[in-house]
């Protein structure tokens, strides 16, 4: 029924915007038309990825510190990761990348994580955590700089298909300034998948004889001085 009350709406508003645009190319007067409060279900879930999948995004680096002497397009980076679940390590590594003390990664990546519907899977996640290491190039035979390492929990997939989260990078112990950002998407979170509800306004024309909430008057043509109107049926042949 959802899947025919959309494609009835489909067709309705695709007949809307061809009415509209043969209006607005006879340059025609605005049609009556009104705002109607509409509300959307929208479920948020990653359709895109498998229910046996999850996927890593690194989007960027934040707030990096410039070793002594160096200068922002000087700098180099490149970030580690592993990924722990259900006692099974994967690992991964991005490329480097310049752009200052903010740069650009965006790297994606697929993991396995098992049988998702076994009773385990929720104690898995609950141990289970994503590491992220950052580090800086220093040159030719020289070994990378470590900037530290930002660790994510994968407790909120219960809840959520989507975590997002710019992590601080940690230097042992001690919280830096500096921060990865970084997403970890599933399926649908662990609990079932999420239906939220979008309020939205929406434009109907000529659905009914009401007059549009903000009407405007259609252009007139007036007649020359001295001349007569036209009239309705000037122009038309005889048959």
């Amino acid at each position: 029924q959802s899947a025919k009350h959309y494609a009835q709406q489909f067709q309705n508003h695709s007949k809307d915007l061809a009415n509209l645009k043969g209006i607005y190319k006879q340059k025609k007067g605005i049609p009556p038309y009104r705002y109607e409060g509409c509300r959307f279900p929208i479920l948020k879930c990653c359709p895109d990825l498998s229910d046996r999948e999850a996927e890593i995004v690194v989007v960027r680096c934040l707030n990096i510190p410039l070793p002594q002497g160096w200068k922002p397009e000087d700098l180099k980076v490149y970030a580690t990761w592993e990924f722990a679940i259900q006692d099974k390590v994967q690992k991964g590594q991005t490329k480097s990348y310049k752009g200052g003390i903010n740069p650009d990664i965006f790297e994606q990546f697929r993991v396995d994580i098992g049988d998702r519907t076994a009773r385990s899977f929720i104690r898995a996640i609950k141990r289970g955590n994503f590491k992220i290491t950052v580090f800086y190039e220093r040159g030719f035979l020289k070994k990378p700089g470590e900037l530290g390492t930002a660790t994510v929990k994968l407790t909120d997939w219960e809840n959520l298909a989507e975590v997002h989260e710019a992590a601080p990078l940690l230097d042992g112990r001690k919280q830096t300034a500096t921060r990865i950002e970084v997403k970890l998407r599933i399926r649908e979170p662990v609990g079932g998948a999420q239906c939220e509800f979008a309020d939205m306004k929406w434009l109907v024309l000529g659905k009914s004889g009401r007059a549009p909430d903000n009407p405007q008057p259609a252009s007139l043509s007036v007649p020359k001085k001295g001349r007569p109107a036209p009239s309705p049926n000037a122009g038309r042949r005889r048959q």
